[in-house]
């Protein structure tokens, strides 16, 4: 026995399902960008970078930027290489020690605390720190 033909959709409700299939699709890409513009993070490390740009166009040939931070029960510098984030709250620091060990600061946005300092350069160029947009 043959199944009867399906009827054929008004081009209105056809033309409604592109519409509403668009609509989802897009959806995923509206909500990052929603993300992105109320992301507290982002917005820290945005001015994070103008700071550490401002102070990096101080500095002279011999010098770099180093980072001092007031915590672990005493005082830990290093000389910052990179700077990034990880949505939502998260900002991470990588850098070098003096004695050249490497460094990971790993620090919720809320706790974001330290002072940038001149420091003489460890490499025969110095460092110019860079930002990793994730």
């Amino acid at each position: 026995m043959d199944n009867p033909p399906l009827p054929t959709l008004p081009k209105s409700v056809v033309d409604a399902q592109k519409m509403m299939d668009a609509i989802y699709s897009n959806q995923e890409e509206i909500a990052r960008q929603g993300h992105l513009q109320r992301n507290p993070v982002i917005e820290v490390c945005e001015a994070l970078k103008r700071y550490v740009e401002e102070f990096e166009e101080m500095l002279d040939h011999e010098h770099e930027i180093a980072v001092r931070l007031a915590h672990f029960g005493g005082e830990v510098t290093f000389h910052a290489e990179q700077i990034g984030f990880s949505k939502p709250h998260v900002i991470t620091f990588y850098g070098r020690t003096a004695d050249g060990e490497k460094v990971q600061l790993i620090q919720h946005v809320s706790q974001l605390s330290f002072l940038l300092k001149a420091a003489k350069k460890l490499a025969p160029k110095p460092n110019r720190i860079g930002f990793i947009w994730e």
